[in-house]
């Protein structure tokens, strides 16, 4: 219940009397319990988890709840129903027709928006999570070393997408990856090779790749693997529900000189972010002398993408869901803290060689930063 006695706890500093949690997400992350439904949280009295499905499925029994049918069944739970006037609500992910089934069960409630505090608390990992968190990173080494001896000149991103993933979910990987942002949707992995590096998506990250269908023109396509040219290998892998992330890019045979230089380049970025991934920094910070070290180095124009399809993060929280605080990007004013898991991911995209990646997921501690993935950070020649 301490996540519980968290949020009641900014409750009462917002003058809250309900939270209202119906992402079946985070009723999970609240109650360990992936339902449909809601979790109604009061200032002044206990939390009660309302599932509408699955009711013949048997639930962790971590706090009361009660099964219905339509929602203003709720309405029947003795709760001081009268007595609620400020209602919070996560506005970044409830729909319009949610808040307006919610105004006509509670009509004099008013909506807050808790949706900054609500991440804001998930940002800050636990002692399970981190553990978990582990366990998905432990996986993407292995894929790394098998990668290493699967790559061939002749076979296709495809085919290395299909296999690495088999494997992965041979090791634990759910193969689920939530975003919060509900425009963006990925999968597996970005296995993409020589030109296909530069391509981007719809999806709002650095690499796109060509995909095999217009109806999800993102990842790996058909094309064959080539000497010479960069193949970079974007992956996450969800264990028990938490995901970590990460890029390494691979060269078969000879690696161009100027490939080189650019990975030097790179490196150096990824340095100044490694650096500055200390508490008490603000995720602002470290995006900024990321991006001060790329142009001192003459490649902030090809710095995270090229052109009108840049993005603005250099990197992300990862839990629960792929997208979550803090991101790293001019603007997020939000303070690194002991605990906090994030993702950063450097990529430099150069017109003529293609893309050069890495990217890991670290650990915030208090002496420093403290990578979950052990995978050999260089270019990898095969």
């Amino acid at each position: 219940m301490e996540r519980i006695d968290k949020i009641k706890s900014i409750m009462g500093q917002k003058e809250i009397d309900l939270a209202i949690i119906h992402n079946p997400l985070e009723i999970f992350y609240f109650t360990g319990n992936m339902v449909q439904g809601m979790l109604f949280i009061p200032l002044e009295e206990d939390p009660v988890l309302f599932i509408r499905r699955p009711k013949e499925r048997p639930i962790k029994k971590t706090l009361t709840y009660q099964y219905i049918d339509r929602l203003g069944e709720i309405l029947s739970y003795p709760l001081s129903w009268k007595n609620i006037k400020q209602i919070g609500v996560e506005k970044d992910i409830t729909t319009l027709s949610m808040l307006e089934r919610i105004k006509k069960i509670l009509p004099h409630g008013k909506f807050e928006d808790i949706s900054l505090e609500i991440r804001s608390l998930r940002m800050i990992k636990d002692k399970e999570e981190i553990n978990k968190i582990r366990k998905a990173g432990k996986i993407i080494d292995s894929l790394f070393a098998k990668a290493k001896d699967l790559i061939n000149e002749g076979i296709t991103e495809r085919d290395l997408a299909l296999e690495l993933e088999y494997i992965s979910k041979q090791m634990g990987n759910i193969g689920i990856y939530r975003m919060r942002n509900k425009d963006n949707e990925t999968s597996f992995a970005h296995i993409l090779s020589g030109a296909n590096t530069l391509v981007s998506s719809y999806l709002d990250a650095p690499t796109g790749g060509m995909g095999i269908s217009s109806a999800f023109p993102q990842g790996p396509s058909h094309r064959k693997f080539k000497k010479g040219e960069p193949i970079g290998i974007d992956i996450m892998i969800n264990y028990d529900g938490y995901i970590a992330d990460a890029t390494r890019t691979f060269v078969i045979g000879e690696i161009p000189d100027k490939l080189k230089l650019l990975n030097q380049k790179l490196m150096e970025i990824f340095s100044s972010l490694k650096e500055n991934l200390i508490p008490g920094n603000t995720a602002e910070e470290v995006a900024l002398k990321a991006l001060e070290t790329a142009k001192k180095l003459g490649v902030d124009d090809i710095f995270m993408g090229i052109g009108r399809d840049r993005v603005k993060f250099i990197g992300h929280g990862v839990g629960l869901e792929v997208d979550e605080f803090p991101f790293i990007m001019k603007g997020f004013k939000i303070s690194l803290r002991e605990n906090v898991v994030v993702a950063v991911e450097p990529k430099l995209m150069d017109p003529e060689l293609g893309m050069v990646g890495i990217e890991n997921t670290f650990l915030i501690t208090e002496k420093g930063p403290e990578s979950l993935i052990e995978f050999e950070e260089d270019l990898i020649r095969i």
